[in-house]
């Protein structure tokens, strides 16, 4: 789904996002779209149309559940959020829009283990895994055949050994 990024489309519902491959997609995108309006919605259906009341800007007029929607009320909630627009429906670049989350217990236990799980974690190194201060490196005297301590490649005596 080229039209919108990731974020938003992991938020709308189903419905929508059919709607949308429909305005892009051919016949069979629009025949796959009017097939999902009229088939039984299941348990998954549902709650993604209620993760996304919970996060659908306040200016949007969301329906309680997608029962009963239509093309004609699937393109009113995409014009309401900026994706399409015009008669007939035509995708539109879209807009940044603020989200806001209300989430109970459980879904904030849920987003901060997804958060955590991106979480690359510390990334200074411990202490004992330092070398020691006291620790000499190089600092000896350099042959003229080894190569020269610059990181040349060359031997000393044809780099820093003149």
């Amino acid at each position: 789904m080229s039209l919108i990024d990731t974020g938003w489309a992991a938020w709308l519902p189903f419905e929508l996002t059919a709607a949308l491959d429909a305005l892009s997609g051919g016949s069979p995108a629009r025949r796959s779209f009017r097939q999902l309006l009229a088939s039984e919605r299941d348990e998954a259906s549902r709650e993604r149309w209620e993760r996304f009341r919970l996060v659908a800007p306040s200016r949007v007029d969301v329906p309680i559940d997608g029962d009963g929607l239509d093309e004609a009320g699937c393109y009113a909630l995409l014009e309401a959020l900026g994706l399409v627009a015009g008669n007939p429906p035509r995708p539109v670049q879209p807009e940044a829009v603020e989200l806001v989350l209300t989430l109970d217990e459980e879904e904030r236990r849920e987003l901060d283990g997804l958060r955590s799980a991106r979480d690359i974690g510390s990334v200074s190194t411990p202490a004992d895994a330092l070398p020691s201060l006291e620790a000499s490196f190089g600092g000896g005297e350099v042959g003229r055949n080894d190569p020269c301590p610059c990181g040349s490649g060359q031997k000393f005596k044809r780099c820093h050994g003149r």
